[in-house]
């Protein structure tokens, strides 16, 4: 029995050992495509701070610029394998309806509510309901506070935007906005905008400041208008599977400093903001503030309608109500 017993521990040993020097990989993808992007320099943040943690037991192969694919790509590639690790934005919406709240219209009235909300309880529900779809939510990282570009004319209010193509994400709340404010939102991949603009398929889109400046979406579009209408995060993804076959405390080494550069890339958002409209306008586009109250407005029946179309058990306001609360 002695020997039995000894030989087990020893096995236990031995195994405890193999995973401790066994080396990680993890392939995460996403669309940035240069370090003034916030999906580009969280992911970098995110590299340094797994491999420097884990003492280079896991390793983190970035592959920026969409050389994998769109958001949607790579969220779809995360949650069957394809690669371990996504960045994803507006497409979450396609996993679970109710992350189309987060794109309601001047939902957020600033960072600071976008840390209560998305740090706290709030936040960790929404997360774990993408569990179910083969994803482990890591992170609400910042994609930014959108702003309006186009090449027809500034935008003060909403029918300022009637009959001007503008492309948006693939979210049926975006879609619904646009349209509300008198636009005509045209749904396309990120990696077709650039050209698109060049050719007149579209007149304009929206975007956080720092995709604006990073595309060089100045050498198309003339105009921007600072209008804040919509807070979009960006949702670090892994594959579950992966996940739950890392060690303990791998996993937590993941999970802690996904939450760290969360609050990295809003610290860097809010830095890029302040410096961003100055370089825009070196650039050549002819920057205005829209009538907030306006634009405002318009928005507070486009939740109505949401909420009408999309939530038939009161989930949904369920989950607005307590956004505003905080």
């Amino acid at each position: 029995m002695k020997r039995s017993l000894v030989g087990a521990l020893l096995l236990v040993v031995l195994l405890t050992s193999a995973a401790w020097g066994q080396r990680y990989t993890a392939r995460l993808g996403h669309t940035g495509g240069d370090p003034t992007n916030l999906y580009y320099a969280g992911a970098e943040e995110f590299k340094r701070l797994v491999e420097e943690r884990s003492g280079g037991r896991m390793v983190i192969e970035v592959y920026p610029g969409g050389q994998l694919g769109s958001d949607r790509d790579l969220q779809e590639s995360a949650r069957l394998g394809h690669i371990e690790m996504a960045l994803s934005s507006t497409p979450v919406v396609l996993l679970d309806g109710i992350f189309g709240v987060l794109d309601l219209p001047y939902l957020f009235r600033d960072r600071e509510h976008v840390s209560r909300v998305l740090d706290g309880p709030i936040g960790q529900d929404l997360a774990a309901r993408l569990e179910k779809t083969g994803l482990k939510h890591l992170g609400f990282w910042e994609n930014g506070f959108r702003h309006i570009t186009n090449d027809i004319r500034p935008i003060y209010k909403p029918e300022d935007l009637k009959g001007i193509k503008l492309r948006t994400p693939e979210s049926p709340v975006r879609l619904a906005t646009f349209t509300a404010f008198g636009a005509n939102p045209t749904p396309m991949s990120w990696g077709e905008v650039f050209g698109a603009l060049q050719q007149g398929v579209i007149d304009g889109q929206e975007n956080p400041l720092g995709h604006i400046y990073s595309h060089a979406i100045y050498e198309v579009n003339k105009y921007l208008s600072i209008s804040s209408h919509i807070y979009a995060p960006v949702h670090l993804l892994c594959n579950k599977r992966f996940f739950d076959s890392l060690p303990v405390d791998l996993q937590e080494i993941l999970v802690t400093s996904g939450r760290d550069v969360a609050a990295y890339t809003r610290n860097l958002g809010a830095k890029f903001d302040s410096e961003y409209v100055d370089l825009l306008k070196e650039k050549g586009m002819e920057v205005n503030e829209v009538d907030m109250d306006a634009f405002i407005q318009a928005s507070r029946p486009i939740w109505d309608d949401f909420l009408a179309n999309n939530d038939p058990t009161g989930e949904y306001a369920d989950l607005l109500n307590e956004i505003l609360a905080q």
